[in-house]
């Protein structure tokens, strides 16, 4: 077993396990999340990737600064440690918007029927059969509706905690409109900082997963489907955009589709609110 990449945001001690899937086991320390995960997940700020990822999931493990302690196995990390080099992002608006308009087109029915992609980028109520995910479907969609800078507050705190799964649909929703907000930040000419606050201030909650994911688009650090679409994104590959969007779209249950939705939702009406140049 070795390590094969080291997440960049990741702190020193004795973390405990959280929870164990078939390619990701969950350990925490004072409120902090931290994954080892198989390749098929690949690289985050808060992963460590793993050729071989253990079948039994311990119940602790060790990290120094130059190794990570898994039961028995002593393994090292001291040369692994990498970051993204962040040249993703498209400067060009006009460039940019017919981007996620062919992203948006391709995505569109490709989501699973239940994610909020699904659910807002087409009618698919027929797929709702419960109260609850009537309910779910009629509340995403007034929140979210006429998405503008200035109603990114509000709507990222009447989404918080909203839906379904391990990270509830809502969260992962907030997770693309943090991650958006920095790409505007990006390549616009205004500052977002204030209401990037504001927004991550009104997503978290006490589901500790959510909480990791929404820290690390707050903070603007990549997983490594996510970066692969951008950078795809960035180079007008449509073989490469089409590949790495089915990639996103399959991270968890809807995790992934309700991402970007946030993202592509949030980067249209941004764009067209601020009318960036």
């Amino acid at each position: 077993m070795n390590v094969l990449n080291f997440g960049n945001c990741i702190k020193k001690g004795k973390y405990k396990l959280h929870s164990k899937f078939r390619n990701v086991h969950n350990y925490t320390k004072d409120r902090e999340i931290i994954s080892l995960v198989s390749a098929k997940i690949g690289r985050g700020p808060n992963n460590v990737v793993l050729n071989n990822l253990p079948i039994f999931a311990q119940q602790t493990v060790i990290i120094s600064n130059t190794s990570l302690s898994i039961g028995n196995a002593i393994l090292q990390i001291n040369k692994v440690k990498t970051k993204f080099i962040k040249d993703i992002f498209i400067k060009d608006i006009t460039s940019l918007l017919s981007g996620i308009e062919i992203l948006s087109d391709f995505i569109s029915d490709k989501m699973s029927p239940k994610s909020l992609g699904s659910l807002l980028f087409s009618p698919n109520e027929s797929y709702l059969q419960t109260t609850f995910e009537k309910a779910f479907l009629t509340h995403a969609k007034q929140a979210v509706q006429d998405i503008s800078l200035e109603k990114l507050p509000a709507i990222t705190k009447k989404m918080k905690g909203l839906g379904f799964g391990l990270t509830p649909s809502g969260d992962d929703f907030n997770c693309g409109i943090l991650y958006a907000l920095n790409y505007l930040n990006e390549i616009g000419n205004g500052n977002y900082s204030e209401i990037i606050e504001e927004c991550y201030s009104n997503s978290i909650g006490n589901n500790l997963i959510s909480n990791a994911f929404l820290k690390y688009a707050y903070l603007n650090q990549f997983y490594e489907n996510f970066y692969k679409l951008l950078k795809a994104l960035k180079q007008n590959k449509q073989n490469t955009i089409s590949h790495c969007a089915k990639k996103v779209i399959n991270s968890g249950h809807t995790s992934g589709a309700d991402m970007l939705t946030g993202f592509i939702l949030t980067l249209k009406g941004g764009l067209n609110d601020k009318k960036l140049s």
